[in-house]
């Protein structure tokens, strides 16, 4: 798969399971579609460079917790609350 191309949605399943494994962590604590979700309130409501970092930060935020699931959930609605925020502080 070159650069341009994009994974389907069905297939990042398969891509969790295999970047968790060779990271050595459990796929069971990621929502896709929470990441997801994040990434896309924080590019639209802050800039698109942020989404990536954003991400990143939630999964250091994660990776700290003891409870990883409810950390993402967490941590994901606090940086959608502070994305949203930055958008009407921007106008």
């Amino acid at each position: 798969m070159n650069a341009a191309q994009h994974l389907p949605p069905h297939a990042l399943d398969e891509w969790l399971a295999a970047a968790a494994a060779e990271l050595g962590l459990d796929p069971q604590n990621v929502s896709i579609g929470t990441v997801l979700d994040v990434a896309r309130d924080v590019a639209h409501g802050v800039a698109r460079p942020a989404a990536p970092l954003s991400t990143f930060l939630l999964g250091v935020a994660v990776g700290r917790a003891e409870d990883p699931r409810a950390a993402l959930e967490s941590s994901a609605r606090q940086l959608t609350a502070l994305a949203a925020a930055w958008e009407h502080e921007s106008d």
